[in-house]
């Protein structure tokens, strides 16, 4: 439609196997627009009560990032089984004061001990760890060796066990200075108690006495890990029980903490923060659903304020929005649905959320315009809201399975991560693209023009008389006049793009794409006192060799201890190792032989389990996510692998984690990407019997990607001075493969039906420039307004995501769909439509020679 409004023809609305069936099931749904209305309102009726338990099978803790079949699956899969109180379950309480060894922390310790006990006896936590539990148990360690050595005395002099004759040894070893003297009453009273009494006694003893100077021997070592040595941070470790559920309830554990801060009358001087892997990511999540209220209202806003430009009435915006938010609901229930069989996240409901609002949008405004522009080239009401249908319709149901393609390839990717953020898109588009396709036709037919209400000349020509079609017209003549030297100039913006994209650094770390949280608060710090290291460290792992463990005693043997001893002290020697922790050197110095032997059952389970599986902790020197970590976890693995005599040893940890999750996000990538090009390559040659069309659409979707992901690293990563989340490009691509040909379809396919109306490709193309620009751009404006409301988040990763998609589908929508999609159709002219000879008719009838 290039001029004045004609009636089109009615080989340009029936040509077209696609377009035949849809005008088919047109025809059945405005038949009956109430029924299709009533069945909407069963379905959303029945689905409401399913959406509004979503939340229910959401994790809070997101989905894995260890890749499996590496060595930190390996790792991570032995130190579940083995050591489960020192997995990725494991939180760590981070407590500051201006004297953790003083009385009031001594209380607020042991209280908060008492209070995690209560869950240690439900099941739900399985141990917990903290300066109190050290003295406490070092404590009754003592009090159990001073029973023994009084009743062996008492034994060899062949005197009598009684209470007394018990205080009288004890007073005679206080006098030979075999006991101190501040430890004479609690040693009367242990010596004459039962054994089951004597854990109360040394709990006591441990709150109520001077830790600057505590008469029982303690491991320096040990509580050096736990206070820092500049007394004003404590840490107290809690394990999460696998009963606990896959969300363990960190929120507990803070409430446990603000009810014993206040308990203890501790002040504004003393703060506890809950961190750990597993605290950091649910808070994460915590935030990004926080800020959905305020990201989707601003995104309906957006949304309403477009809308309401483009139709210039009220009642079409109304209902459009409407539909959405009630096909929602829909999806949501079958997210529910879908969720007690796969892992899903906040995330994918923001996705979904968001990816709806914009492709639902896209449709109903291409379906409402082109009914618009039957009604002006002369069909009364029903037959252009069936035309309409048929025309739109293939647009969108080829953009919808793009789409589709595109979230499906993201369930092939190894990686736990991806999958969860492409069932939002799975699960939403076809829900969306039917409600259009079905819900707008009923209400068109229903209402007719009254579907433009309260508005102001909505149905006049605004392709071609309002002012953005002029300026559409301008920049088709232009695209034109210019067309070599606008590609030229294309290609040469994306170079740069292009290099700033390969070359930029990106990370997976959960601190650094952390929002200011609780967690994180408490990692920094931990990270002050201990380091990074200390919340996460490289583990290094193993099934012993035969000979290294007594199977019987739980203990390395001789071999065993000479082996592990040999290769702790060279990991110790690796550059870039601050220290190293494991069975022969628990507190991190190399213990004698005798004192290993004589560990704690509870010390000796955290490095050697009792199925004889080894665990050593290597803390870096170095970040865990910097280059310099790699590094010395490379040198690491150097080490293990040569320790044959110890077992074979797995390398896992933070460092190793975000290394191979890294490494196979880039091998996914590829072979995602390289999926969905294949699928939509082959679509829309089917669909458009082009060879040509096909590839220059996934090179300008590629294009727009460079170009929007070049920019956010300039945005974020040098100008903002944040870390750029290393799945921002796999991401961001492979929606936009599916997104981004939304736009070139509506653009394309006008294309395609001028032509077969009789146009040469020269006016097709200006001509479906013009008549698809305006609802391009208004989509464009609505897909970026949207998603880019993401960008709203406190979460780096959402604020990545949102200002990446919402520039790549701008700039997809205006520079590239405007100008450099129409310079090319028209240098490439005729070769734009050549397909080899399959015998079947050309969908494409008559193409102008150029």
């Amino acid at each position: 439609m290039t001029g004045t409004v004609t009636s089109p023809p009615a080989e340009e609305t029936t040509h077209g196997a696609t377009q035949r069936r849809l005008l088919r099931v047109a025809r059945v749904l405005t038949a009956y627009p109430k029924t299709v209305l009533a069945v909407w309102a069963v379905v959303i009726a029945l689905c409401f009560p399913f959406a509004s338990q979503l939340s229910d099978v959401l994790t809070k803790q997101g989905a894995s990032k260890v890749v499996p079949g590496t060595s930190s699956a390996r790792a991570d899969q032995l130190v579940e089984q083995s050591f489960p109180d020192r997995s990725q379950r494991e939180s760590i309480v981070a407590i500051g004061a201006p004297d953790v060894r003083g009385d009031r922390m001594r209380r607020l310790l042991a209280e908060l001990d008492g209070r995690i006990a209560e869950k240690v006896r439900t099941g739900e936590v399985r141990r917990s760890d903290s300066a109190y539990t050290v003295f406490r148990d070092a404590t009754a360690e003592y009090l159990r060796q001073l029973r023994t050595q009084v009743d062996r005395q008492l034994a060899d002099a062949g005197a009598g066990t009684s209470p007394e004759a018990r205080r009288q040894a004890v007073d005679a070893a206080v006098t030979a200075g075999q006991v101190p003297p501040g430890l004479a009453d609690l040693a009367h009273r242990a010596v004459t108690a039962d054994d089951a009494a004597l854990p109360g006694l040394a709990a006591e003893f441990a709150a109520g006495t001077d830790w600057h100077a505590f008469p029982v021997p303690v491991p320096a070592d040990a509580v050096d890990r736990l206070l820092a040595k500049d007394g004003t941070a404590a840490l107290v470790t809690v394990s999460f029980a696998k009963q606990a559920g896959h969300d363990p309830d960190v929120d507990w554990l803070r409430s446990a903490i603000d009810g014993t801060l206040r308990s203890v009358g501790a002040g504004p001087e003393v703060d506890a923060h809950v961190t750990g892997e597993l605290a950091l990511i649910k808070d994460t999540y915590q935030k990004a659903e926080d800020d959905n209220a305020l990201m989707e209202t601003v995104a309906y806003a957006i949304i309403f304020v477009v809308l309401l430009l483009f139709f210039r009435a009220v009642v079409p915006a109304v209902l459009t929005v409407a539909a959405i938010g009630l096909a929602m609901t829909v999806s949501q229930a079958a997210l529910f649905a879908l969720g007690h069989g796969v892992t899903l996240t906040q995330f994918t409901v923001t996705i979904m959320n968001f990816v709806m609002l914009g492709a639902g949008v896209d449709y109903s405004m291409l379906l409402s315009s082109r009914y618009r522009q039957e009604r002006l080239a002369g069909r009364p009401p029903a037959e252009a809201a069936v035309h309409a249908t048929a025309h739109a319709g293939e647009s969108m149901l080829l953009a919808a399975v793009a789409v589709v393609l595109a979230f499906g390839a993201t369930l092939l990717s190894p990686v736990d991560w991806i999958p969860p953020l492409g069932y939002g898109g799975l699960i939403g588009i076809p829900i969306v693209l039917l409600a259009a396709l079905t819900l707008t036709p009923a209400l068109l037919r229903l209402l007719g023009d009254r579907f433009f209400a309260l508005g102001r000349s909505p149905l006049a020509d605004l392709e071609h008389g309002s002012a953005l079609g002029r300026h559409l017209a301008r920049a088709a003549e232009l695209a034109r006049r210019r067309k070599v030297a606008i590609v030229l100039v294309f290609a040469a913006v994306t170079v740069p793009f292009a290099v700033i994209t390969a070359q930029h650094r990106s990370t997976a770390d959960p601190v650094a794409l952390s929002p200011a949280t609780d967690s994180r608060t408490g990692f920094e710090k931990v990270a002050a006192a201990w380091g990074d290291s200390a919340v996460l460290p490289t583990l290094v792992v193993a099934r012993p060799a035969v000979g290294v463990v007594d199977p019987a005693s739980h203990r390395l043997t001789a071999t065993g201890r000479t082996a592990v001893t040999a290769l702790t002290d060279e990991l110790a020697a690796v550059q870039g190792v601050s220290r190293v922790s494991a069975v022969t050197r628990p507190f991190g110095s190399p213990l004698p032989a005798d004192q290993v032997d004589a560990l704690t059952a509870d010390v000796r389970r955290d490095y050697l389990a009792d199925d004889g599986a080894l665990r050593i902790v290597v803390e870096l020197a170095d970040p865990p996510y910097s280059e310099a970590a790699v590094r010395t976890v490379d040198r690491i693995e150097d080490v293990a692998a040569a320790a044959t005599d110890v077992g074979t040893l797995q390398v896992g940890g933070a460092t190793q984690v975000d290394r191979q999750y890294g490494e196979a996000l880039d091998s996914s990538f590829w072979q995602m990407i390289g999926l969905v090009s294949l699928g939509v390559f082959v679509m829309l040659v089917v669909a458009l019997r082009s060879l040509l069309i096909p590839v220059r659409l996934i090179l300008t979707i590629m294009m727009s990607n460079v170009w929007a992901i070049g920019i956010t690293v300039l945005v974020f990563h040098f100008w903002l001075d944040r870390a750029i989340i290393d799945d921002l490009p796999i991401f961001l691509t492979v929606l936009m493969m599916g997104l981004g040909m939304d736009y070139e379809i509506f653009l394309v396919t006008r294309v395609r039906d001028l032509v077969r109306g009789g146009a040469d490709q020269e006016s097709a193309t200006i001509g479906a420039v013009v008549d698809t620009g305006r609802v391009i751009n208004a989509a464009g404006l609505v897909m970026a307004g949207s998603l880019g409301t993401m960008a709203l988040s406190s979460t780096v990763m959402l604020q990545e995501y949102g200002a990446g998609l919402g520039l790549a589908v701008l700039l997809d929508a205006t520079l590239i769909r405007m100008l450099f999609v129409p310079a090319t159709l028209l240098l490439f002219r005729r070769y734009n439509w050549w397909l080899p000879s399959l015998r079947r008719t050309p969908a494409v009838a008559e193409v102008a020679p150029s």
